[in-house]
């Protein structure tokens, strides 16, 4: 899981978050402000923003909303029983959960890793493996490490290590059968990411593509063309169906004489 940024009122709350959250597999980027926040979100992918109390009640989530519709956002805070105009407040900004400060912190973890970025990813493109020929348990492991991690930058050797196996082997089995390529389909969910990404106003083109390790957005837009047929702004709405042939690139057949 990528990182998450975090702008939260108190000290123990952040303590909280960071004994909830191993540093291995989920780093916090702390903001000490709103402009320090948004300084984070240019800098790495994050899954999720976490907010306190204090900014949930203030611009700061409105703000927030608006710049960045696609990012989900959690608040983590303490909660009194009349906290109803906050919770409502917290509703009409389609905040992707809420947990409390005190109570939910052995179950952080896992509530985070249902609503980010991370998940909405695998909850689409999970699904698209089998369809596109991956159905080798090896070829699905893989699929899974690709969906999950190539946006944080993990190449195919890192999936090969991940795995236990030879790049060349993995490369090789990949792409057996039906099957598309090992690259095409690190490219595709790192387009995908960038589609997400650029559901938020207040990242170009240019911020996504350095977001994601791209060297420059013009090779960007050409990994979409070279895809789907089509520019970047289009695969932010793309069905199921255009994802999946994307996936599975041009069918070749066969001439028999």
């Amino acid at each position: 899981m990528p990182a998450v940024a975090a702008l939260l009122d108190r000290r123990p709350a952040l303590l909280a978050l960071r004994r909830a959250l191993p540093r291995a597999t989920t780093p916090v980027r702390t903001a000490r402000t709103p402009a320090h926040l948004a300084a984070l979100l240019h800098e790495e992918p994050v899954d999720a923003v976490i907010l306190g109390a204090e900014a949930a009640r203030s611009p700061v989530l409105d703000a927030l909303r608006a710049d960045y519709a696609s990012l989900p956002i959690v608040v983590y805070a303490t909660l009194r029983s009349d906290e109803a105009p906050l919770l409502q407040r917290l509703v009409r900004h389609r905040v992707a959960a809420v947990l409390v400060e005190g109570l939910d912190e052995p179950v952080m973890a896992r509530q985070l890793a249902l609503v980010g970025l991370t998940a909405r990813r695998m909850a689409r493109l999970l699904p698209l493996g089998e369809r596109a020929g991956l159905v080798d348990p090896l070829q699905l492991l893989a699929w899974r490490a690709v969906v999950e991690r190539a946006p944080e930058g993990l190449d195919g050797a890192g999936v090969a290590r991940h795995l236990k196996v030879g790049r060349a082997t993995l490369v090789r089995r990949f792409a057996a059968g039906s099957a598309p390529s090992l690259k095409r389909a690190m490219d595709l969910v790192r387009l995908v990411a960038a589609a997400q990404l650029l559901g938020s106003r207040a990242l170009r083109v240019g911020d996504v593509a350095g977001l994601l390790g791209f060297s420059s957005p013009s090779l960007l837009h050409r990994t979409s063309r070279r895809l789907f047929g089509a520019p970047l702004g289009e695969v932010v709405g793309a069905s199921d169906a255009t994802l999946l042939a994307a996936l599975r690139g041009p069918r070749t057949t066969v001439g028999w004489r």
